[in-house]
């Protein structure tokens, strides 16, 4: 049993198949691109610490 099939020459309609299999690898590699684009973005928002702001200068001591 073979996990993926490869269109017989021999048939009319390969092309339509080679076709197809072409834009589900097209489909698949732009997903594969997302995920990975995301899963990166989301390891530089865990990296990044929130700013905190002072009320106060803490270098001005003049009171």
């Amino acid at each position: 049993m073979d996990i993926f099939t490869v269109p017989d020459p021999s048939d009319s309609g390969m092309g339509y198949a080679y076709i197809v299999m072409t834009f589900v690898f097209i489909a698949a590699s732009f997903t594969v691109y997302k995920l990975k684009k995301s899963s990166q973005k989301g390891k530089q928002k865990e990296k990044e610490e929130p700013k905190s702001y002072e009320m106060y200068d803490p270098k001005d001591r003049s009171k």
